[in-house]
């Protein structure tokens, strides 16, 4: 089986458009003379095709996120605290603790500069 290859834009499949316009051709042409008992069979075989194809994929993604490192555990501690998947963090309520000390310090900078500017001006 061939690799898959990383250029999405030349492919029709992956052109959400070009994708339905076909999903649509195939399903009107696959209607044709078919009671409606016959279509319900065949959609359900097809979305039975479809899950066993999206069940697999899920997996394979699975796997491939793991390998690479990129899978994340929404049930950490780390995202209950607010925490990124995409950065090194410790957590949102991490950040406005660092938030509110950096502001303490920005107010003790801006009394100093208050005094220094009192004792110049008297």
């Amino acid at each position: 089986m061939e690799s898959h290859s990383t250029d999405y834009h030349n492919s029709f499949l992956y052109n959400p458009k070009t994708y339905t316009v076909a999903s649509m051709i195939v399903g009107y042409l696959l209607i044709g003379d078919l009671d409606a008992l016959q279509q319900n069979a065949i959609g359900n075989w097809l979305m039975t095709v479809a899950q066993i194809l999206e069940a697999n994929s899920a997996i394979q993604q699975a796997i491939e996120e793991r390998f690479q490192g990129n899978s994340y555990n929404i049930n950490s501690k780390q995202f209950k605290n607010g925490g990124s998947p995409y950065m090194n963090d410790d957590g949102l309520l991490n950040y406005l603790s660092k938030d509110e000390q950096t502001i303490k310090e920005l107010q003790e900078m801006v009394n100093k500069l208050k005094e220094k500017l009192d004792k110049l001006s008297s």
